[in-house]
């Protein structure tokens, strides 16, 4: 039931910061349950003996049949104005093949836009026809597109460890734009007197349809992991159809292919100190194609992105109540820029904390994480937001696909 209630709750509330009137929305963040509480490192684990469903080069680690669920509730401030988000970040199911060999399939919104923006009416009066009008302008939009992949990941030997994805890109988008034409007029008295005259709305639907790959890879010496990580999104389809004036009219469909929407690279490194704590650092760089601007919320492009994470992590091992495995303290910090061509226009810098509790024979786990987080800029006469983020990650684990070994059937 608790799960359930995790799927459900995760449509509601839905709410997103400046980032989602880029170009495709914003990027939902959080898919690795625990790692995000250690800087939101996106490629390695620090969980004992289990893989980090993002880092797809770490999933060979999970011996048993796992449901995950990561769910995200956002209190982010603009000014004055304080919003809440409420969404899941990742369903995923994973089986073992064989013995290092692992299975997952998994599904998470990948991009997500929502907002409501209002122009106050305009001060500068328009002739037209021999009359005075003035004109507000209204703009609303909500959709995105969400990844289902497939994931194969394999320990090669003591050395090294890969994983290969495929994803499929799969959404759709509403955008309403409105404009509001008043005529502008004196009375007797000489005081001005504005009057609607039209709505002019133009409704447009997007519908998303692409293709992905990913490729990680990590390599072990010692107390020492290097992982390195690359993925690819394209071709990307877009299809496009507006209605004016009320649904009255309707435009022909238009198509749009990208072959390379977006490529991501991550390089990361873990350094275990001991059995109980080890400290990890991350580097990862987005990049966007330019795309055509009527394809766009708002005409505007997705942002470039650059970002540094490290991290720790310490586990309690064995403690006195026999129903916990261990328990894990993670703490972070990442420092994120988006960029346009060479100039910045968003720095994000956020400490992250969190706790992971495993019981139940390592079978299960729930994982609570904080992260607390600026983002400065001056974009659309809006400057910065704060965010408090809570993400809660829940793992069930079953023997349903589990291989014994020679020594267990004895």
């Amino acid at each position: 039931m608790i799960h359930l209630f995790f799927i459900f709750s995760g449509f509601l509330l839905s709410q997103s910061s400046i980032l989602s009137i880029n170009g495709f929305g914003e990027t939902n963040n959080y898919q690795n349950l625990a790692s995000c509480g250690a800087g939101d490192i996106e490629l390695l684990s620090t969980s004992i003996g289990v893989g980090n469903p993002s880092g797809i080069a770490t999933i060979w680690q999970n011996r048993n049949t796992s449901l995950r669920i990561s769910n995200q509730l956002q209190r982010l401030s603009i000014s004055s104005l304080n919003t809440i988000r409420n969404n899941i970040d990742l369903l995923s199911v994973s089986f073992p093949i064989s013995n290092y060999k692992v299975f997952q399939i998994a599904i998470n919104p990948e991009q997500w836009s929502q907002y409501s923006i209002h122009e106050i009416l305009s001060s500068e009066v328009i002739e037209f026809d021999n009359n005075n009008h003035l004109y507000e302008t209204r703009y609303y939009g909500r959709g995105g597109y969400s990844n289902f992949s497939t994931t194969f990941s394999q320990k090669i030997n003591e050395k090294f460890s890969f994983g290969i994805s495929l994803k499929n890109y799969f959404g759709n988008k509403f955008q309403s734009d409105s404009t509001y034409i008043y005529d502008v007029s004196m009375d007797y008295n000489g005081e001005q007197l504005v009057n609607l005259n039209s709505l002019i709305v133009t409704n447009t639907t997007f519908n998303y349809h692409g293709y992905g790959l990913r490729f990680d890879g990590i390599y072990y010496k010692d107390k020492i992991d290097i992982g390195i990580s690359y993925s690819y999104s394209g071709p990307f389809n877009i299809k496009q159809k507006k209605y004016f004036t009320n649904n009255l009219i309707q435009s022909d469909e238009l198509k749009h292919t990208i072959s390379n929407l977006n490529s991501q690279f991550i390089i990361g490194f873990k350094n275990k100190i001991n059995k109980k704590f080890g400290i990890l650092a991350e580097f990862k760089l987005k990049k966007w194609e330019n795309v055509d601007n009527e394809f766009l919320t708002l005409k505007s492009q997705n942002y470039d992105q650059k970002k540094i994470s490290i991290g720790s992590y310490y586990h309690f091992l064995n403690i006195d109540n026999k129903f916990f495995d261990s328990v894990t303290i993670r703490f972070g910090s990442y420092y994120k820029t988006y960029e346009l061509i060479s100039t910045t226009h968003v720095k994000d810098f956020a400490i992250t904390f969190g706790s992971g509790f495993r019981y139940n024979n390592r079978l299960n786990s729930i994982d609570l994480n904080l992260i607390y987080g600026h983002r400065s800029f001056d974009l659309y006469d809006v400057q910065g937001e704060k965010y408090i983020d809570l993400i809660i990650g829940i793992e069930v684990g079953e023997k349903w696909f589990k291989r014994k070994t020679v020594k267990e059937l004895k």
